[in-house]
């Protein structure tokens, strides 16, 4: 079964069919146009969210956390499970 409502049916006149295919690539166009133009403005407005936190962060030092113990660690592997002791 065709599902009909996904292929609309152009008009079988000649200009009117020319005129559906000119006004749908004209929305197309308009759709694919409007999508540059607000991703453009997203990565506009990130990169200045980005460059503003950046230029606040450098103004401001800031200050150790007293609760953060810094040094160096390693990584011990775990013990061996011990094991139950065999029936006899």
């Amino acid at each position: 079964m065709r599902a009909h409502f996904i292929y609309p049916p152009l008009p079988r006149h000649p200009f009117l069919r020319a005129l559906a295919v000119v006004g749908a690539a004209i929305v197309l166009a308009a759709l694919v146009a409007t999508g540059l133009v607000l991703g453009a403005f997203a990565l506009a407005a990130a990169a200045l969210v980005f460059a503003v936190r950046r230029w606040l962060s450098r103004r401001a030092p800031r200050s150790a956390d007293p609760a953060v113990i810094e040094g160096e660690f390693t990584v011990v592997s775990p013990r061996p499970r011990a094991e139950l002791p065999r029936p006899e």
